[in-house]
């Protein structure tokens, strides 16, 4: 399938004086997390940006240009790859991007964690981003947190226990139920409007896949059900860095994910597509999955708390069939909330 170009085409001085979206944003991030460039944040960030992540929302330029300074200290060699740019039209002026990339750096100052460990770490993120009028207004972002400390030795419920009393950034305590998911909303129809705003009508029968895939095998259990929207061959990329080959696999990775929250039901949030000659088809997707803590004690002792997981999953796409998906959300944040709810619950 081919996504008709005319009805996708973004309007060009939303990412000028850039070839495209995904020049637009792989640029200016490497100018200011690899060049160092901090000051370009005004350059690329509306002054009142809205930033979700799974432990709160900031607003302003001061929280991003602090929280980013911060970073830069904690890892100064920070680099990475551009694994993908999945953009997607958004009104006369504007798109979407969902921004996944791989990350890699080295703890050599202080942060969230602790002093410095020395140690190298690995994880991928991703950034869902609104650009209007050439500047982001708003970006959701999830991490694979637990993956960094892992690498870093790091002890990963110590942390959440800490980080469900003062969260990062926010320096407040996790809630019960968190701003950055009560904000999102009900959505009606993702097809056609999510958190991004509305959509043009393209690639509805991907796009109608996915959703499926969630609605069908997520929420209904229908695990037999994988082939009708997955190849043979379905590679699944995830948190802490595990990669999973076939349907059975990806079956019980995907079971496994669920088997925690059993009562848990998934909604979309956001949903984009684009096709390119060098990466193919691919949709993007922002998703919340909420439940309780009441199944698997895959994070200690089960309490039946109410727990938020903020994802994101990216689907490549041929002949119809998703081949690969890269799903990342951030354990450290959910064993964060099982501690806090637990403790407000008693």
């Amino acid at each position: 399938m081919t996504i008709d170009k005319e009805i996708a085409r973004v309007n060009p001085a939303s990412y000028a004086p850039y070839r495209n979206p995904r020049e637009y944003i792989t640029s200016w991030t490497d100018k200011i997390w690899i060049s160092r460039g901090l000051g370009h944040i005004h350059d690329h960030y509306s002054p009142n940006v809205k930033v979700h992540t799974a432990y709160g929302e900031t607003y302003g330029m001061d929280n991003v240009i602090s929280n980013s300074l911060q970073k830069m200290v904690a890892f100064p060699n920070r680099g990475g790859g551009h694994d993908d740019v999945i953009w997607e039209k958004r009104g006369e002026h504007g798109f979407i991007s969902s921004h996944r990339v791989l990350n890699n750096a080295t703890h050599s100052g202080y942060w969230t964690y602790g002093p410095p460990t020395g140690k190298d770490w690995v994880n991928r993120s991703v950034a869902h981003c609104l650009v209007k009028d050439n500047l982001v207004v708003e970006e959701w972002v999830i991490r694979d947190e637990f993956a960094v400390l892992e690498n870093l030795g790091l002890d990963p419920y110590k942390i959440a226990s800490d980080l469900a009393k003062k969260s990062p950034v926010l320096g407040t305590p996790i809630n019960a139920d968190n701003a950055s998911f009560t904000s999102i909303g009900r959505i009606n129809n993702v097809l056609t409007e999510g958190i991004s705003g509305p959509r043009p009508d393209i690639g509805r029968a991907e796009c109608k896949s996915v959703l499926a895939l969630f609605d069908r095998v997520w929420n209904k259990k229908f695990f037999d059900e994988v082939t009708e929207y997955c190849a043979d061959n379905i590679v699944c990329q995830t948190v802490r860095m595990r990669r999973v080959m076939g349907v059975n696999a990806y079956q019980m990775e995907t079971m496994e994910l669920l088997s925690f929250i059993p009562d848990g039901k998934l909604e979309v949030k956001d949903i984009c597509i684009h096709d390119s000659e060098d990466l193919g088809l691919r949709v993007a997707t922002i998703w919340l999955l909420k439940g309780t803590y009441s199944g698997s004690p895959v994070y200690g002792p089960t309490n039946n708390v109410p727990i938020n997981v903020f994802g994101a999953s990216h689907f490549e796409f041929r002949n119809g069939k998703i081949i690969r998906e890269w799903r990342i959300f951030d354990e450290v944040a959910i064993i964060a909330q099982i501690i806090r709810n637990d403790t407000v619950g008693n």
